[in-house]
Formats: C-alpha cells, sequence, structure tokens
C-alpha cells in the first residue's frame, strides 16, 4: 500500500492511500459491504460529495436548512425520500446573516410538520471567511460533532478566492472537498448557481454555473426550479448519480408562503410543463400546450397565466381546437 500527503491548508493535510488490486480481490471485498444508507434517498447517499446547482431565489437556503432538521431530527422520510442515516448535520453559512439565518431558523422550528428528535443537532457555522482559510476550524468542529452531512451554501461566497471557472482552480477545490469527505466519512453538498440566461432549459448537469469539472468530479448532482404554473411550486429533480440510475421524471413541491417549508405535492411530473413553458416559440406547439392543460382541467385563466398569454388568446386558441 502507498500512500500520499495532500496539503488542504497551512493547518490541515490529508492522507491518501493507493492500492494495486486485482478486481477478484476487489470483488471478494465488495461482498462484505453494506448497502449504501440514505441520507435523502438516492438524491444524497452516505459518504458521497453532491452538487446543488440551482438559479437564484429559488428556495435552496430554506431547503438545506429543512433538509438538516430532517437529518438530525430522526424523520423517516423527508419529501418522499428515505433518510435512514440519521445524525449530527452541520450548515456552512457563507451568504446570510446570522441575524437572517435566526430569523428563519425561528421561522421553521415554530411550524416543524414533525417532531424533532432531541438525540442530534442540526448545527449552524456562519462565516465571511474564505473557507480554505477556516479550513482548520472547520476541521476541529467535524472532528466533535461527527456530522452525517456538511453543507456548504454557497460555492462563489465560501471560496471568494477560487476562480470557479477556471478548470484548475475548481479541479483543486472539488479534489478538497472530496478530501473532506473521505478525511471525515461524511457527505457533502455544496450548493451553487445556475449559469445566465438558462431559465427556459430543461434541467441538466450543463446547466450549473462554470467549468463542467464540478459535474466531473462530484458524485451526484440534482436542482431545484420555479415552475411557471405557480409561484409556490418548485421542480426538484436528480441529475447525474455513481451510485443510482438516472431519474426520468421530477419531484413538484410547493414552497408554503407561511413557514416556507416545502411540501410534497406529486411524485413524479413532467418538469417541460413547468419549465420551459414560454420559452415555445413555435404558435403550433403554443396551441397544443394550452389544449393539454386544457384536458388537465386547469380553468382558462391559470392557462393564461402558465403560458404569459391574454385570456382572450387562450380562449380563441381553445375554441378553434374544438371547432376542429
Amino acid at each position: 500500500m502507498a500512500g500520499t500527503t495532500y496539503k488542504l491548508s497551512d493547518q490541515v493535510s490529508f492522507y491518501s492511500r493507493s492500492s494495486l488490486k486485482s478486481m477478484r480481490k476487489l470483488a471478494l471485498e465488495g461482498a462484505d459491504l453494506q448497502e449504501l444508507r440514505q441520507l435523502f434517498g438516492h438524491y444524497i447517499p452516505e459518504g458521497s460529495l453532491i452538487h446543488f446547482p440551482s438559479p437564484r431565489g429559488v428556495g435552496k437556503s430554506w431547503f438545506c436548512m429543512q433538509l438538516c432538521i430532517a437529518i438530525a431530527g430522526e424523520w423517516p422520510d423527508f419529501l418522499g425520500e428515505s433518510i435512514n442515516m440519521h445524525g449530527n448535520t452541520l450548515y456552512i453559512n457563507s451568504e446570510l446573516s446570522e441575524k437572517i439565518i435566526r430569523r428563519r431558523s425561528k421561522r421553521l422550528m415554530d411550524s416543524v410538520p414533525f417532531p424533532v428528535g432531541e438525540q442530534y443537532k442540526a448545527m449552524v457555522y456562519s462565516t465571511r471567511r474564505n473557507l480554505l482559510e477556516e479550513l482548520h476550524n472547520i476541521v476541529a468542529i467535524v472532528e466533535k460533532l461527527k456530522p452525517v452531512l456538511i453543507i456548504i451554501d454557497n460555492l462563489r461566497m465560501a471560496f471568494t478566492d477560487v476562480d470557479t471557472n477556471n478548470n484548475k482552480d475548481i479541479t483543486r477545490l472539488m479534489f478538497t472537498l472530496l478530501a473532506l469527505c473521505e478525511g471525515t466519512q461524511t457527505s457533502v453538498l455544496i450548493t451553487d448557481h445556475f449559469r445566465k440566461h438558462s431559465g427556459s432549459l430543461l434541467s441538466d448537469s450543463d446547466l450549473q454555473a462554470g467549468s463542467g469539472i464540478k459535474t466531473d468530479l462530484a458524485d451526484g448532482d440534482f436542482f431545484l426550479r420555479k415552475s411557471g404554473q405557480d409561484k409556490q411550486f418548485r421542480i426538484l429533480k436528480r441529475g447525474k448519480s455513481r451510485h443510482f440510475e438516472e431519474a426520468e421524471g421530477a419531484k413538484l413541491l410547493r414552497m408554503h408562503p407561511g413557514s416556507c417549508w416545502f411540501e410534497l405535492v406529486e411524485e413524479q411530473v413532467n418538469e417541460a410543463e413547468h419549465v420551459g413553458i414560454r420559452a415555445l416559440r413555435d404558435k403550433d406547439e403554443q396551441k397544443d400546450f394550452a389544449r393539454a392543460l386544457r384536458l388537465q382541467g386547469k380553468p382558462l385563466d391559470e392557462i393564461a397565466h402558465i403560458m404569459g398569454k391574454g385570456k382572450s388568446t387562450i380562449h380563441r386558441w381553445l375554441k378553434l381546437a374544438e371547432g376542429r
């Protein structure tokens, strides 16, 4: 067995072992491995680095805080996804002030949809410093807390000295996060933003902001988007995964306007019916879509709102379709 010591910062190093084994030997060792435990179903398995790119203003931070509460609170599932690995969680806040986090925490804890267990804690570490400079503090907290999940919100604010569009810089950063996963035996989820002018495109790993290295090196990614059908609706879709098959559909969620808790509306929806509607350029395609919404039982004013058209236009299209 060989090994290499990687210097992550002036205070923190990570020792990684290298090995040379036959596939037969690896297969025998693999037979003793337990099934991957799930922190959030197939979205976040244990010991994984997960990339979570989504548009601004969609509620990523609210979602991440709720996920931490659910895992530490010993809930059996959250938004229809199994949680069979519970423990302490660590939410690293690099974007919001602590005062905002206090208000959000109170709002969430005042209206939790299920009882929260007291065995584990959902902890928050707020800092405005570059996390590469804070790495020794983070490692000390992790060694004491032993979290099963670390959430870093968000990539750009947490690593201000890193050019996230530069392949070399982002590769070094992703290897640091992978080392954090391996060295602490925990899962790490890092939030990120979509690239610009991608609001009308369907969810895909290429929608992430910056270098594609992030998707290449992460163990999986998933997305949270606004729906064009209702301002409280969100689309949650899983993308790439090293451990599970890619998801075909998406979840439809609702963000409660009072509590800001997410709730599951529908397990499987067609993302195209919620995202990218206004990008339909061909008028016949628009008419077909209006008819499809009408067949779903949606009223005229709702179809007009979804499609960004006047009620009279939608009414004319539907009347013409009925006359065929």
